[in-house]
């Protein structure tokens, strides 16, 4: 997918219209150029000025772009330019920008870069197109790359930007000088009771580790430090890794806890984990020899601590050395590729390695799909490549060497939770790959697998067991609680995944219709809507509690995901409905919109304990402006139309210089231009995405 911005520039050739017969080329007058709204979104245009979708759109018609062939030719009038001109008035006055005239047939082709367009915005010497559905992202970086005396805000001092490439625009590390391990590791019993509470606290549906055995090396690692030993002596550098990266996610999670989200704190809280972290980080950047199952468990408990921390680059990274570790010990395949000497566990090739191998790579394959859809990337782990099982529903005190030590099944096993988060894992891959597939005239396909993958949702859904499913979370045990509350926020992220592209209707933005009459479509639509609400409600209660709010790294973008649909939702509804519609649904809207506010000013509240909820929180207050501008717009559209007709007066070219007085059963056609006009189904991955765009500065071309 893409997600770098959409830029005004455009080719020097204007490509034919796509999918055009030869027939209708015979029969339609030939177009020797396009406006630039039609360029860029690559629909036919009429040539004219303006044309006749811009003034059906309501857009500013522009022929600023750079025209090829030889002198550009001048775009004949059309009979709705008087249309058009009212409408762009409009839109003008509203967002401070003028409508543009068509450059002079005559005029010198160098001047026109100095005649931009009013629908281009410039940021840090770039040009955008404000025809763009995504333009108010624009605005958000260009406020972020502004705040240079915010230390959270992403790329915005030397000490995020002067990092090496894979840490480049993280939160650097809290430390005066890199510490080895021997130098941080605890006193026993501070290591116990971290341990214990990562096992018992920090872990919900990512068990990717075997307690007893993790137990036994720091059993190991207590009898090196006791005597002066290297810890890393007898268990190897992966192992020692895996016991001080669970410390630090301990030491972290325990002081969050405690302490809340007080920027005051922070430093502390990084200082003791961050060193506990480095010295593993330094333990597996030096391990020597073939890649063991504790090699991929040692950077994936990594990879967990860096999300947890919002050091987004560089989980991203580092989750990619884990991936290819896992792919080289064949992870992804059944056990008769595991069972060779030598290859995935050496000489301790029992029941515990190979469902902890499960387990790896299950756990790796759920953070695959969510870190694919929260940076906008592609995914690494594919479907068609993999065969490997589920593990076995039995937790760790039930394992032993040569297999489980009951024969009873465990249908309250914590394993469930791993299973169920992969198995809905996969839906959400299947959503970004067919809901969200690119290229034109894939509506009918859209709709289609959308529907189909709800139903998979639904069915996924109704097979949970009790605990994690019916059961109200809060009569439930702590473990049990932040499983069904992580699978809870997984569902509803991922019906929000797939039903939103049709909050703009049935998905063809590119001719204009938005229409959301159809059954079908208002089915996705209140499906959409009714996730977005739960998801809201259900974050404002984990607010509540301190153990489960700090207990998921991907929180903040599931709440981004919901209160984008809302205000998406209200933009869509200011631009297109007419004042009776607005008022029979004002009240249930109001309280959903209020209850947005309420949670967007909490995600805001909370940039200190995670910088990518300051940037979420930015780009959703550019998205919320939207929103306003739109009803603002909508509201002096409606005193206009109040006005007598009479009181608008062609000039001597037969143009109005005011709005058009429209009768009110036009209303809807004669609202404000709206940025959804030109919204586009792959926008909403880009919107996802960009928290963690490289800043504008990285799209400069030497």
């Amino acid at each position: 997918m893409n997600s770098s911005p959409k830029r005004s520039y455009h080719s020097d050739h204007t490509s034919p219209d796509i999918g055009e017969t030869s027939e209708n080329r015979r029969k339609d007058p030939k177009v020797s150029r396009a406006c630039d709204a039609c360029k860029l979104k690559k629909i036919r245009c009429s040539g004219t000025w303006p044309c006749s979708t811009c003034a059906r759109r309501r857009l500013a018609c522009t022929f600023a772009s750079r025209y090829g062939r030889g002198r550009p030719p001048t775009p004949p009038a059309s009979s709705v330019q008087h249309i058009a001109d009212a409408g762009a008035s409009t839109a003008s006055r509203s967002i401070s920008a003028s409508c543009s005239v068509p450059p002079d047939a005559t005029g010198d082709e160098h001047e026109v870069p100095g005649r931009r367009a009013a629908s281009e915005l410039v940021i840090e010497g770039q040009y955008f197109d404000l025809t763009s559905g995504l333009t108010f992202l624009h605005r958000a970086w260009s406020k972020l790359s502004a705040q240079r005396e915010d230390s959270v805000c992403y790329g915005s001092n030397d000490a995020e930007r002067n990092q090496l490439l894979a840490s480049a625009g993280d939160r650097p590390f809290y430390l005066e000088q890199p510490r080895a391990g021997n130098e941080v590791f605890p006193d026993e019993e501070t290591a116990r009771r971290l341990f214990a509470f990562y096992f018992d606290t920090c872990v919900v549906t990512y068990r990717m580790l075997h307690r007893q055995t993790a137990e036994g090396w720091l059993a190991t690692m207590l009898r090196n430090s006791a005597h002066n030993y290297a810890v890393t002596a007898s268990v190897g550098n992966s192992r020692a890794a895996i016991i001080l990266t669970i410390f630090a996610i301990a030491s972290f999670r325990k002081l969050k806890i405690e302490n809340g989200c007080s920027s005051d704190l922070d430093p502390v809280a990084f200082r003791e984990s961050d060193a506990l972290f480095c010295a593993a980080m330094h333990l597996t950047d030096s391990e020597m020899g073939f890649p063991r199952l504790e090699s991929a468990q040692a950077r994936l408990v990594q990879v967990l601590y860096l999300l947890q921390t919002s050091r987004m680059n560089k989980a991203w990274y580092t989750f990619g050395n884990a991936y290819q570790i896992i792919s080289s010990l064949g992870l992804h395949r059944r056990q008769h590729r595991q069972q060779q000497p030598g290859t995935s566990f050496g000489e301790r090739s029992d029941y515990i390695a190979h469902q902890c191998a499960k387990r790896v790579f299950w756990t790796a394959y759920t953070i695959d799909k969510y870190l694919s859809v929260v940076f906008g990337r592609p995914r690494l782990l594919h479907d068609d490549e993999i065969d490997q099982d589920f593990p076995d529903t039995v937790n760790d005190e039930e394992m032993g060497t040569h297999g489980p030590s009951t024969s009873e099944a465990n249908e309250e096993s914590h394993i469930i939770s791993l299973i169920f988060h992969a198995k809905i894992a996969k839906i959400i891959g299947r959503i970004s790959r067919e809901v969200y597939r690119v290229g034109e005239g894939r509506n009918a396909q859209r709709a289609a697998a959308a529907d189909c993958l709800v139903r998979e949702l639904h069915t996924w859904h109704s097979e949970l067991p009790p605990h994690l499913g019916t059961v109200k979370p809060s009569t439930l045990i702590p473990s049990f609680r932040r499983e069904a509350t992580a699978l809870s926020l997984a569902y509803l992220h991922a019906v929000i995944h797939a039903t939103r592209p049709f909050l703009l209707g049935d998905g063809n933005h590119s001719n204009g219709n938005h229409s959301s009459d159809q059954p079908e479509v208002k089915d996705r639509v209140n499906e959409c809507l009714s996730a977005a609400r739960k998801t809201l409600e259900l974050v404002t209660n984990m607010a509540n509690d301190d153990h489960l709010f700090h207990s998921f790294w991907w929180t903040q973008y599931v709440l981004f995901c919901a209160l984008a649909v809302v205000y998406v939702w209200e933009i869509q509804q200011n631009a297109n409905s007419s004042i009776s519609t607005r008022t029979a649904q004002d009240q249930e809207a109001r309280s959903l919109y209020e209850l947005a506010e309420s949670c967007r000013l909490r995600l805001l509240q909370g940039n200190s304990a995670a910088p990518s909820s300051h940037r979420y929180g930015i780009i959703l207050e550019e998205l919320h402006s939207e929103a306003q501008q739109q009803s603002l717009r909508n509201n002096g559209t409606r005193q206009s139309s109040t006005r007598p007709q009479n009181d608008f007066q062609p000039d001597e070219n037969g143009l109005y210089s005011e709005q058009m007085a429209i009768p009110a059963a036009d209303f809807a056609l004669q609202t404000g231009p709206s940025m959804l006009d030109g919204w586009q189904t792959t926008d909403w991955l880009d919107l996802d995405s960009s928290a963690f765009y490289p800043m504008i500065d990285a799209f400069h071309v030497p």
